[in-house]
């Protein structure tokens, strides 16, 4: 190659280690030995007495030191709290950032992240690799206050709340969170019913089972003065929502079939009371028409009689002014009351005259046939009576 004629790639013949390169010796490899001797050397000359002297204990000493502070440096990330230990024990809180505490042994560091809300699943566990969801018996199995089992499902999500508490106070949190709310829902689910918790009791037990759990996480506390008292516990569960509240997987055919039932009952028990309503606002309609039906005959008849008696109490008056000429027109009264209505025709025969009396017949007859008007008080002539002359 064109670069062999020019001693090698360095040029002149230098090889990478700075010696010949000529010839046959341009390809041996570096002399170590050379190299560590170029070592002591530059050593000795910096530590004239040598590794042994007090100068390079010093050195070794001071720097052995910088290191181990340097370790003490660390960063706390956004959404994270810095929290600085010393001998063991709690010291101080840092804000994100690059901070510094004593290293070990003589101190530590934690930085948890307090932005994050974790999720904690209790009854089952969603496989990430297969897109499903693994029941866990164990856990989702409980029993209800009327003595059926019922299977539930429910997804936690909860934050550190409180650094110290957190980080001494509980050993496991993960585990700490999912058995407290799984003791809250079994002793909720405890004091309902069966068809309570399956329908309209799910939010009501959310609820209920979250304030539970919160309590007894709050009650896992180190020991504190009692000005420390109100200090909050180390989680907050931010929510607890319910997945699934529904019967057993085994049972779960039979309880469809006795929630169709049910729900058929219902219908049957509304279609009936809707009949019943029907009726009864007919009968009572029935009831007031009759009743508003008795009170006008009430009312005509009591109105009636009133008026016979007032007309009574007026003859009467005019009887005692005037016995005779009373007495006579009742009489007359009556009489055209009774011969009102008679097929008879009379004739006066006091007449003089020889004339033939006309008697049309059939037009008598035919007002008699109407009815007549026998209210008529005043006494009317005999019908026909008509004075022919004298024969």
């Amino acid at each position: 190659m064109a670069w062999n004629n020019q001693g090698g790639p360095w040029g002149g013949g230098q090889s990478p280690w700075g010696r010949g390169g000529g010839g046959s010796g341009g390809n041996q490899p570096p002399d170590f030995e050379e190299m560590i001797k170029r070592g002591q050397d530059r050593m000795k000359s910096m530590l004239p007495g040598g590794f042994g002297s007090g100068r390079a204990l010093t050195l070794i000493a001071a720097a052995a030191v910088v290191l181990w502070l340097v370790t003490g440096f660390y960063v706390v990330n956004p959404g994270q709290v810095g929290v600085n230990m010393l001998f063991g024990s709690f010291v101080s809180q840092t804000t994100p950032g690059l901070r510094w505490n004593w290293p070990v042994p003589i101190g530590d560091h934690y930085t948890p992240d307090v932005a994050t809300r974790y999720r904690v699943e209790v009854g089952f566990r969603a496989e990430t690799a297969s897109g499903s969801d693994r029941d866990v018996p164990e856990e989702s199995l409980m029993l209800t206050g009327n003595e059926n089992i019922i299977d539930v499902r429910a997804v936690v999500l909860w934050r550190i709340n409180n650094v110290e508490q957190f980080l001494f106070g509980m050993g496991d949190p993960e585990t700490s969170v999912k058995n407290t709310v799984e003791a809250a829902l079994r002793e909720i689910i405890g004091q309902s019913s069966f068809e309570f918790a399956i329908t309209e009791g799910r939010g009501s037990i959310e609820i209920k089972a979250r304030e539970l759990a919160q309590q007894m996480l709050d009650s896992y506390r180190l020991p504190q003065s009692e000005a420390e008292e109100s200090k909050a516990g180390a989680i907050t569960i931010e929510q607890l929502s319910l997945q699934k509240v529904d019967a057993p997987s085994e049972v779960i055919d039979a309880f469809r079939d006795v929630q169709k039932a049910r729900a058929d009952r219902e219908a049957a028990i509304n279609d009936s009371q809707a009949y019943v309503n029907q009726v009864t606002e007919e009968a009572k309609g029935q009831a007031t028409q009759i009743v508003k039906q008795a009170e006008a005959y009430k009312a005509e008849k009591v109105a009636i009689a009133q008026g016979d008696a007032q007309r009574f109490i007026s003859v009467y008056d005019q009887y005692k002014q005037s016995p005779d000429i009373t007495e006579r027109r009742l009489y007359l009264e009556t009489m055209a009351g009774i011969l009102g209505g008679m097929n008879k025709i009379l004739i006066d025969e006091s007449g003089a005259g020889g004339a033939v009396p006309y008697l049309p017949l059939d037009q008598l007859l035919k007002s008699r046939q109407q009815a007549p008007d026998t209210t008529n008080t005043d006494p009317a002539p005999a019908s026909g009576s008509i004075t022919g002359a004298s024969q």
